[in-house]
């Protein structure tokens, strides 16, 4: 009977002693798991999400940049309208620093465009909206990445890459929630689709998507630009579709520049 008395008294001591450890244990695990993201990768949909590894500091805005189904020929056609547009695009909600860098992978871009042709066409791209803000934020080249997905390392790459559905090319901008800065951004381009460049504003191969049509449009995002969908947008550089046979992204619109401006003033 006492032998049994004095495991008992042993069990509810150890019971006793081990409770604080395990319940410790319990809160740092919850506290833990707010900082385990479900997933390690950002859902490549439109939409606006927590980065899983700066869970409340960093928000991740997710552009999905659409196809415009069009029946076209295999033809190059040239002569082509670049209407201007007064519609002012809305800002999204962020803003880069003055000086921001940005790096390339010159391996990923499909041979029907040229990788050595990526440096060219990203420098007329970032050139052109540098100039649209009056050089209140001021691009340059960093080395070249081999990183074709997205991700929260501090390089702001520009890459050809798997993208889900029918994309064009996806635009990940990482921010700050609270202030709107933005600390990484990476455009991820869909290799799955027909490309070329014409290296043209008038011309375009009418089977195959321009990249720098695209990536003009893409860009505006990093500068904090959203995409615009209504008639009067249409022929606005961040006009939500791109077409096949089309180049006319490549030029700012009236309403493309007043809209950076409204967010550097």
């Amino acid at each position: 009977m006492k032998s049994a008395l004095k495991v008992l008294f042993f069990f509810a001591i150890v019971s006793l002693l081990a409770s604080p450890v395990l319940a410790a244990r319990e809160a740092t695990g919850a506290r833990e798991a707010t900082l385990v993201p479900d997933a390690l990768e950002v859902p490549e949909r439109d939409g606006t999400y927590d980065e899983p590894t700066a869970r409340g500091i960093v928000k991740v805005r997710v552009i999905v940049h659409k196809q415009k189904p069009v029946v076209t020929s295999n033809l190059l056609s040239c002569d082509l309208a670049d209407p201007d547009s007064s519609a002012q695009v809305a800002a999204a909600g962020w803003h880069l620093s003055a000086n921001w860098t940005y790096n390339l992978n010159v391996s990923s871009v499909p041979s029907s465009i040229g990788g050595a042709n990526l440096p060219t066409i990203a420098s007329k791209v970032f050139g052109d909206w540098q100039g649209a803000v009056s050089n209140k934020v001021s691009f340059s080249r960093g080395s070249n990445t081999k990183v074709d997905r997205s991700r929260y390392d501090g390089k702001n790459i520009v890459a050809w890459g798997r993208t889900s559905g029918n994309s064009l090319g996806v635009t990940y901008i990482r921010y700050l929630t609270l202030s709107g800065s933005v600390v990484d951004v990476d455009t991820i381009m869909n290799k799955r689709v027909a490309w070329s460049w014409s290296n043209s504003d008038t011309c375009a191969n009418t089977n195959s998507y321009d990249a720098e049509n695209i990536l003009t449009h893409e860009i505006g995002h990093w500068i904090g630009l959203d995409d615009e969908y209504g008639d009067e947008f249409v022929n606005n550089t961040m006009f939500g579709y791109g077409s096949k046979g089309e180049v006319k992204k490549n030029t700012l619109t009236t309403g493309d520049i007043a809209g950076v401006l409204a967010i550097y003033p």
